[in-house]
C-alpha cells in the first residue's frame, strides 16, 4: 500500500463534468481518496466564481470545510465578507510573500475566461489521475501547504482588522 498523499489539485484545460466523472471514478475503485470538489470559472475580468452546481462559497464551505476555505480565499467579494477589507489581493501577495506561494500558484492555474475544477483529493500514486485526463493540465499543491497559507492569511487579516 502506498503512502497516501492529500493534495489541492487544479485542472484546466479538460471539459469539467468528465473531470468530476473521472475522479468519481477513481474515488469509487479506491484509486484516490475524492475528498471534496469544485468547478470554478474565471471571467474576463479575472474575478473567480463557483459554477452553479457546485452552489453558492457558504453552503459549499458548509459541506466542505477544508477545501471550502481555500475555495472562499480564491473568490473575489466574498473573501472580503468573510476576512474583512485587510485581505491582500493574493497576486500582490504571491509576489511578496513565500507563504502565499502555493495559494497564489493555485489562484493563477486558472486563466481569465477559463474553468476549472478544484478538488481536496487523498492519492497514493499521482500519475493516475494524470494519466486519466491527458490533454488536461493539473496543479498540484500539499493540502497541508494550503491549509498554513490560509491560517497565515487569517491571522493576518485578524491582526490587520
Amino acid at each position: 500500500m502506498h503512502r497516501m498523499a492529500e493534495n489541492v489539485v487544479v485542472v484546466t484545460g479538460a471539459e469539467p463534468r468528465q473531470v468530476l466523472d473521472v475522479l468519481g471514478a477513481l474515488d469509487g475503485a479506491g484509486s484516490l481518496e475524492l475528498r471534496a470538489a469544485a468547478i470554478v470559472h474565471r471571467d474576463a475580468d479575472g474575478a473567480l466564481s463557483l459554477d452553479h452546481e457546485t452552489g453558492d462559497a457558504v453552503s459549499f464551505t458548509e459541506r466542505h470545510p477544508r477545501l471550502g476555505a481555500l475555495v472562499t480565499l480564491l473568490l473575489g467579494p466574498i473573501d472580503t465578507l468573510l476576512f474583512g477589507n485587510q485581505l491582500v489581493s493574493l497576486y500582490g501577495a504571491a509576489e511578496q510573500s513565500p507563504e502565499e506561494l502555493a495559494i497564489g500558484h493555485l489562484a493563477r492555474t486558472v486563466p481569465a475566461g477559463g474553468t476549472a475544477v478544484i478538488a481536496d483529493v487523498d492519492e497514493p500514486d499521482p500519475g493516475l489521475l494524470d494519466a486519466r485526463l491527458p490533454g488536461a493540465t493539473l496543479a498540484r499543491r500539499p493540502y497541508a501547504d494550503v491549509e498554513r497559507e490560509i491560517d497565515a492569511t487569517r491571522e493576518g487579516s485578524a491582526e490587520n482588522g
